[in-house]
């Protein structure tokens, strides 16, 4: 009595990836506002006035509003242990963050110093998120890499068997992985007088495809 052939005895299956690094032309850079004063309308109003000052700065520097956005302001109550007395409030912390969307042109590192020089020593630089605006064609590039990667090992993988490679009768796409860049900026020192030299560097995607082919 002679065994059924499996179905899938006459197909072969691989994985296939595909890496294409790209520039990003954007960034994102976060912005922290603290503040910190003996009372709480004093904190609030000295970290609402740093938040107003960077906004407006941002505004003439012709950064478009949109692409400007805060978070609400925070506060806490900053406090000092004392035998005896316990914990005591020894002042409050307002704070807040501004995300703001960057190009990467020239005036980028402008941009960046004058944010800093309006906060004054209210404003942190908590990082930058670079991006690219259209990544559609980077990915399809990847996916393309990533479908000649799999026919080539399905290739190889008839020759061995003494076989020749027919159509594809199953594709699963892998999930596409970005990697970023790590953000890079240098400065002297946060005040507006500072050099800042502002990098976009490359990012990369990934992509990943599984294919079934049949084998004739």
């Amino acid at each position: 009595m002679n065994e059924s052939v499996p179905a899938n005895a006459h197909t072969v299956t691989v994985t296939g990836t595909g890496s294409v690094a790209t520039a990003p032309d954007y960034f994102h850079i976060n912005i922290g506002i603290e503040a910190q004063r003996p009372t709480v309308r004093e904190a609030y109003a000295a970290a609402g006035a740093a938040l107003a000052a960077i906004s407006a700065r941002l505004l003439e520097l012709h950064v478009p509003r949109d692409v400007i956005g805060s978070s609400a302001l925070d506060v806490r109550a900053e406090t000092r242990w004392q035998d005896g007395a316990g914990s005591l409030i020894t002042g409050y912390t307002v704070s807040s963050t501004l995300n703001v969307m960057l190009r990467y042109d020239e005036a980028a590192a402008d941009i960046v110093a004058a944010v800093v020089d309006a906060g004054n020593n209210s404003v942190r630089l908590n990082g930058l998120t670079p991006a690219v605006s259209d990544p559609s064609a980077t990915q399809d590039a990847a996916r393309a890499l990533a479908w000649a990667d799999a026919q080539r090992s399905a290739l190889l993988y008839a020759e061995l068997a003494g076989r020749a490679l027919g159509r594809a009768v199953a594709i699963v796409e892998g999930p596409e992985r970005w990697n970023p860049p790590m953000p890079f900026i240098t400065q002297t020192s946060l005040t507006g007088d500072a050099a800042l030299a502002v990098e976009p560097g490359q990012r990369s995607v990934s992509a990943a495809v599984t294919v079934t082919w049949e084998l004739i």
